[in-house]
């Protein structure tokens, strides 16, 4: 289509970098013959000028929606730009070589507004299945760590216990021996042993742990008293006694 509006033109003789441009043979919508047009390609729009000094453009192709394709009733390099519907123009332009005619079919089949959504939202879900995977590995990275940690004793686990005997990483130093490191404990008798401790204190009556705490008590009294013969309390069990 040609080009009236003075914005569109100034745009075009801007200074933004476009995304592709070159010369290509352009064939006419009346006249049948191919005429060599210098093409710049900014965003979704394609402009042509007669010749590549030129600041004003002959015409404008606007690429929404459109269809990029081979020409397979044409010689040469050739493709079409092709619009739905039935009064619509088909483009038809040629190029030097295959490789500038498939660079040209590439960037303008991506030229669309609706194909750079799609990219767009693709690269959205990718940069989502990047974060959640980046979280996941973090997550597993700090749980590798900890256990590193009380593992050399840097840090100590629930149980306030370290795995390590010592702590070098803290010149040294001597921490509180962790029988349940030691290869040889038997934890099997151990938790036996305890189970028959527990029933053992079950089956015991109030009376008969009353009486024996009573006998405990009397014996550290009569221990106190003849480690303490001068004292008035140790004075008055004598008497009592006598």
């Amino acid at each position: 289509m040609k080009i009236n509006e003075k914005s569109l033109s100034r745009y075009a003789c801007s200074g933004a970098p476009p995304d592709k441009e070159g010369y290509l043979h352009k064939r006419g919508d009346f006249n049948r013959g191919y005429q060599k047009r210098w093409f710049i390609l900014k965003g979704n729009l394609f402009f042509y000028y007669e010749k590549r000094t030129d600041k004003d453009p002959l015409g404008m192709i606007v690429l929404e929606g459109c269809m990029v394709e081979l020409s397979d009733h044409e010689d040469g390099y050739t493709f079409m730009i092709n619009f739905p519907g039935s009064n619509t123009r088909t483009y038809i332009l040629s190029a030097d070589t295959q490789e500038e005619m498939e660079a040209w079919m590439k960037v303008l089949s991506g030229a669309s507004y609706d194909y750079m959504k799609l990219c767009v939202n693709e690269l959205k879900a990718q940069l989502q299945d990047v974060d959640s995977n980046s979280n996941r590995k973090l997550l597993q990275s700090a749980f590798e760590d900890r256990n590193t940690f009380v593992r050399s004793g840097l840090i100590q686990d629930k149980s306030g216990l370290s795995n390590n005997k010592t702590n070098s990483a803290f010149g040294g130093h001597a921490r509180r021996h962790n029988p349940f490191d030691d290869d040889s404990f038997d934890h099997e008798s151990m938790i036996s042993r305890s189970e028959s401790i527990v029933s053992e204190k079950k089956a015991r009556t109030f009376l008969e742990m009353h009486e024996e705490f009573k006998q405990q008590i009397k014996e550290i009294t009569l221990e106190w008293l003849k480690t303490h013969p001068h004292s008035a309390l140790t004075k008055q069990q004598n008497e009592c006694c006598a």
